[in-house]
């Protein structure tokens, strides 16, 4: 599809989006090609690699990719595919060896991508075969931002701490920085499929506070949650379309944290009061007052939520797999020195909460997949979803300090800043080489 063709179907400055682009397969392959391709791609957090040998597998879009850590202590990222006729070298999610050996025809490689083996290479190949230039591909740009690692295809990306940017890391330092110990990787990493485009998701989390009051309406009629409004006050986007959700005026997430601790007992209040005098030691004045997160989007595809010290940093990554279905992964980190008893609840409440078959997830999921089948009928394509929430009241909102562009609890600019930037992407002219 032409550009100008993009341009009339997606009107960010207009509120205005239209189906086609959540279920047109040509649109999809554009977006793996200048979405996944041109963007910084979560891959692992390093105590998933701790030693040398240690490696994980993912996906880059649809490329299937392996991170491990060499015998010299680098983290590489590879395509998962031999390069003799394309069979995954690596099928499990992770482990540690020194070789990956393909089990078509035992091509077998070293930990940091060369090709060592090939059965009966003299004979066969003739003693012919240029194994130096048939290792496995390499991603060729893989920075570390305080242990979460990142991979992008593009040569010429920019450095990672400038696409992610001091505006939206000024707020994931609070999730960083405040653990004790440092964050891991808690239990296996979850994962599922649903019947939906990935971006109905990442825009959710990207600032989608507005759909809580009715998704998860039952949790507050029940009691399982208090009033929603309480727990958060802005949004707030940044560049390179990332947006987050939920964020608190100063002292409320801290006051939050300080009435669950009561609730859980005297090892609680002294793990809230331990972390909020880390963050007092390590960040800002402001950030340590503002002491919690909410949750968010890093564009395109890893959305995070965070909400106290009591839940763990949640990681959902959207992997497509089609136009019309998502493969969720969800990882869990948790402070290393945090008490067990703090583990624990932190494990409990995420499954309770936004697993697969938590409350809320299963809310979200229904969402994204209802919305992707209506999108598919020819009268619905002839309207376009609204995005028009706030428009004309930009930059309206204004808390001293915060970084970003703040907006209210309930608006959808963060979704209109989000599609700005796919608009931008999907219509740079360039593919990968």
């Amino acid at each position: 599809m032409a550009a100008a063709g993009l341009h009339d179907l997606v009107k960010p400055d207009e509120g205005s989006v239209s189906r086609t682009v959540f279920v047109d397969e040509a649109i999809y392959r554009k977006e793996l090609d200048r979405v996944f391709t041109k963007t910084w791609l979560f891959i692992g957090h390093e105590s998933q690699l701790s030693e040398p040998g240690d490696y994980l597998t993912n996906f880059m879009g649809e490329d299937p990719v392996i991170a491990t850590r060499g015998a010299d202590g680098v983290i590489r990222v590879m395509l998962n595919s031999c390069a003799h006729r394309g069979m995954a070298v690596c099928s499990t999610d992770a482990g540690s060896s020194k070789f990956f050996r393909c089990p078509y025809h035992g091509w077998t490689y070293s930990n940091n991508g060369d090709l060592i083996g090939v059965p009966r290479a003299d004979t066969v190949y003739h003693g012919e075969l240029d194994k130096s230039r048939l290792g496995l591909k390499a991603v060729p740009r893989v920075e570390n931002y305080k242990g979460f690692i990142f991979a992008n295809w593009d040569e010429d990306a920019i450095p990672l701490v400038d696409y992610l940017g001091a505006d939206q890391l000024w707020y994931l330092d609070l999730a960083f920085e405040a653990p004790l110990g440092g964050l891991e990787v808690i239990g296996p990493t979850m994962k599922f499929r649903i019947k939906a485009n990935w971006k109905l998701a990442a825009e959710n989390f990207a600032g989608d506070d507005y759909h809580v009051l009715y998704t998860h309406g039952s949790a507050f009629q029940i009691g399982f949650l208090p009033d929603y409004d309480t727990l958060g006050d802005y949004i707030a986007y940044f560049g390179h379309g990332h947006g987050m959700g939920d964020i608190s005026k100063p002292g409320r997430a801290y006051q939050n944290d300080v009435g669950m601790a009561q609730f859980l007992g005297p090892e609680a209040i002294e793990y809230v009061n331990a972390v909020h005098e880390r963050l007092k030691a390590r960040v800002s004045p402001l950030q340590a007052e503002m002491h919690g997160l909410g949750q968010g989007n890093i564009f395109p595809n890893l959305s995070w939520i965070k909400f106290g010290v009591f839940h763990v940093f949640g990681l959902f990554q959207w992997h497509p797999r089609g136009p019309g279905e998502i493969e969720v992964w969800q990882t869990a980190l948790f402070d290393r020195d945090a008490p067990q008893s703090v583990k624990d609840f932190a494990r409990t409440q995420m499954s309770q909460e936004n697993a697969a078959a938590g409350i809320f997830g299963q809310d979200d999921g229904e969402n994204f997949e209802q919305i992707t089948e209506s999108a598919r009928g020819v009268v619905s394509q002839t309207r376009d979803f609204n995005y028009a929430m706030g428009l004309g009241h930009e930059g309206e909102i204004h808390e001293e300090g915060y970084p970003g562009h703040l907006g209210p609890h309930y608006s959808e600019q963060n979704h209109r800043n989000f599609y700005r930037y796919w608009l931008e992407l999907m219509t740079t002219p360039g593919e990968q080489k």
